[in-house]
């Protein structure tokens, strides 16, 4: 198992609506548990299946028959962003996508939005698929493991399940493009009292 730090990047109405994400320790939920309200451990996993997955990365809008509501809404996965390296054959060269620019381009809605907020967070990922297992995020960006084409694999997405709780998210970013710098620009840090630092994970035991 491998811990991968990650960034995940939203568009929000307000401040008090982003740090409630932390506060409230609600952790970053999934579209479908916040379309349904509730949900059940039976669900979960009828949800976690490798065609979800694919509708979440590569047909995210697409309009759902069950439900008449774009995939979008009902998606089990959360979208965060680790980076990626891109191989340009042609210049012979490589790449190098970066997760907080993409984090940032979907966090002001490609670039309609003149704020962003992002979630530096952490998960857990398997060196292979294992789309049923809850606790395990997929790497989809990884063409070792996901090697069918995809449009979107530079953007470096890690998928999680379910919810990121929050003690796995250790700050919340403000951007914003100021009145008199046309860029974006930092304008604060809400860190996580209760995040948990990965480094409690280790595949090291002690002797008894």
């Amino acid at each position: 198992m491998i811990v991968q730090w990650c960034i995940k990047g939203l568009a929000l109405s307000s401040d008090t609506e982003a740090k409630r994400i932390i506060d409230s320790q609600q952790g970053l939920a999934c579209n479908w548990w916040r379309t349904v309200g509730t949900i059940s451990p039976a669900a979960v996993r009828a949800k976690l299946s490798v065609q979800n997955l694919d509708l979440h990365v590569n047909h995210f809008q697409t309009i759902d028959p069950a439900t008449g509501q774009p995939f979008s809404q009902n998606s089990p996965f959360i979208s965060l962003s680790a980076g990626t390296v891109e191989r340009d054959v042609i210049a012979m060269t490589n790449h190098v996508r970066r997760a907080r620019r993409t984090a940032l381009w979907f966090g002001t809605e490609f670039g309609r939005q003149t704020m962003a907020y992002l979630y530096t967070c952490w998960v857990v990922v398997a060196p292979r698929q294992a789309v049923e297992i809850e606790g395990i995020a997929e790497e989809v960006r990884d063409l070792n493991t996901y090697r069918r084409y995809s449009a979107f694999q530079t953007e470096g997405e890690i998928a999680a399940k379910v919810v990121v709780p929050d003690n796995h998210i250790q700050s919340c970013e403000k951007w914003e493009v100021l009145p008199h710098v046309r860029k974006l620009t930092h304008a604060w840090t809400h860190t996580n009292p209760r995040f948990t630092p990965p480094e409690r994970l280790t595949n090291v035991r002690e002797l008894i």
